[in-house]
């Protein structure tokens, strides 16, 4: 079979695959206002048609099946092992300050611009750094086609590590975050449209050029080198003179689906965090996240399982590769772009996950878990490219976790029946293309951590996996000099990105140098919404001391 997939792979080679980058009847309005006295929703999930985009009923802290029973693999990390590990991680954020760092360095529009502008933050890509006497410019330089993800990932656990341990920044960070993700939404409206079409997805918003004070740093924000048109076959930059929330902004479009299972994957804690939270701003922000993911989500199975885009015009449409004769629909946007090659079902999983999102039952796709489906277009999406590694084994994670939130519990173990069979594959298979890339075994740490957040049954030797590369991470990310730019950069000094460097050249042994890329830093906080999660089973596999994750004043211990 891995051979006829090869051969598949090559005949098809000529195809241009995946986008990689590097009405209205909700309560609650952009600006966050929500009827607070009205009652909460707690019912039963019942994994039927919900058409609202209200946030899902109260999640159940069971998992409803019984886990999937694993061969031994491994031996169980002792509690020394245990006791070390955790002191490691949580001395990395106790010694960099990551979310003060995180609260200090990302931005969208700040809170002081204008009273009538919703204010939010994003994680960039594409944004470097300079000192100017006393303060620091974050410059754009490039389309940022993946901040959604990225932003997402970070949000999702400043969510659970502010229910986790109280920490008011957290609370913070997860709040203004969750208004970026809906500041992608409202930045690609445009006034003249009739009807306004919501919900939909911007790349990138680049917004006003302002200055402001954090934490007692002054911030300056340099949106001007993205103020000119440009495309490329899977995102075009251009200006909206008359939106309606920001005045005249220039975006970048084309949401991607290698974005979305995060997406997806996001709506779980941020319901949790609606019904548990007493943080009444944080709450409405929640709702409109929710309203926005699952309206979002909703558009791409109204319009069969496309995700639509605008562009100069303002029209909601199927995205298209604009290089191309005839503009045909371009794949990052399409959910069935390889249905002539591996039928209908080739990537069922990833529309699985957008039914249950959007609407919490799974349509008509509630067959893909259980037989593999679409195995074969994944082993030729990661053999054309490793990073479809990530977005394909997040569309199936998110399908569970989504699964789960709306109480259909077969249907649950059934995918998590696939993502066992996924890792066995991945970690054992030698036949799997791509697994020597350099990013490989860092990034399969972070999604075992994200995958038993939701139930996934570890095995020993996963266990030690993510310990041993979330400890080697945690080591290097702490020797980086500029957690405090304000402080580090001298006058004048300029670095073409603001975050620290994922990747090191070690000796090979032989005369050269080999890289090691550590876990992606959006991704060290996994930590966080694990610990918060009823359903980790750590009382199946148990590799961190929550207690202490649970305790900022014991990190580092």
């Amino acid at each position: 079979m891995h051979l006829i997939i090869r051969n598949i792979l090559f005949l098809l080679t000529f195809f241009l695959f995946i986008a990689c980058g590097n009405d209205d009847d909700s309560n609650v309005s952009p600006d966050g206002d929500t009827d607070a006295s009205s009652e909460i929703d707690e019912a039963t999930p019942t994994c039927v048609l919900n058409d609202s985009i209200a946030p899902p009923p109260r999640p159940s802290d069971v998992l409803g099946y019984d886990p999937v029973e694993r061969e031994a693999a491994g031996t169980a990390p002792t509690e020394e092992e245990i006791t070390a590990f955790t002191k490691k991680v949580t001395a990395f954020f106790k010694d960099t300050e990551y979310f003060d760092w995180v609260w200090r360095t990302s931005h969208g529009l700040d809170v002081n611009y204008d009273p009538d502008m919703m204010p939010y933050k994003l994680w960039w890509q594409d944004v470097g750094m300079r000192r100017d006497g006393d303060t620091i410019t974050f410059f754009h330089h490039s389309r940022a086609e993946n901040i959604c993800k990225r932003t997402i990932k970070v949000l999702e656990n400043a969510l659970a590590g502010y229910l986790l341990t109280g920490d008011e920044r957290m609370g913070e960070v997860a709040e203004q975050l969750m208004r970026g993700l809906v500041a992608l939404s409202l930045g690609l409206e445009f006034e003249k449209e009739d009807p306004l079409v919501k919900y939909l997805q911007a790349r990138a918003v680049f917004n006003h050029n302002h200055e402001y004070t954090v934490d007692g740093r002054k911030v300056a924000i340099d949106y001007e080198p993205m103020y000119t048109p440009s495309f490329k076959w899977n995102v075009h930059v251009f200006e909206i003179p008359d939106n309606p929330t920001y005045g005249n902004i220039w975006v970048s479009n084309m949401r991607s689906k290698d974005d979305v299972p995060y997406m997806y994957l996001a709506l779980p804690i941020a319901t949790r965090a609606y019904y548990e939270t007493d943080n009444e701003s944080l709450r409405e922000a929640a709702a409109l996240f929710i309203e926005y993911m699952r309206g979002h989500s909703q558009s791409i199975v109204d319009n069969d399982w496309y995700i639509l885009t605008k562009y100069e015009d303002g029209e909601a449409v199927i995205a298209y590769d604009a290089t191309k004769k005839d503009h045909p629909p371009a794949d990052l946007g399409s959910y069935m772009h390889w249905e002539a090659v591996f039928g209908p079902d080739a990537e069922c999983n990833a529309q699985l996950g957008a039914a249950l999102s959007g609407y919490g039952y799974p349509a008509d796709k509630g067959h893909c878990p259980g037989n593999h489906t679409g195995w074969d277009f994944e082993l030729l999406a990661v053999g054309t490219n490793y990073f479809n590694y990530n977005i394909y084994n997040y569309f199936n994670l998110a399908a569970m976790a989504n699964a789960q939130l709306w109480g259909c519990n077969d249907l649950t173990r059934k995918i998590s029946e696939d993502m066992v069979f996924r890792f066995e594959e991945i970690m054992h298979n030698p036949e799997m293309p791509s697994t020597d890339d350099k990013e490989f075994p860092s990034d399969l740490a972070g999604v075992l951590l994200a995958s038993a957040t939701h139930g996934y049954p570890l095995t020993a030797e996963e266990a030690h996996h993510i310990m041993d590369w979330y400890g080697k991470s945690s080591d290097w990310y702490r020797t980086w000099e500029h957690w405090d730019p304000w402080e580090s950069l001298e006058d004048g000094e300029e670095l073409r990105d603001y975050k620290a460097p994922r990747v090191e050249y070690v000796e090979d042994g032989e005369g050269g140098q080999k890289p090691i890329s550590y876990v992606r830093l959006v991704e060290m906080p996994y930590i966080f919404e694990y610990c918060y999660s009823p359903l980790n089973g750590a009382d199946r596999m148990r590799f961190i001391d929550c207690d202490i994750v649970a305790d900022p004043s014991k990190w580092g211990e």
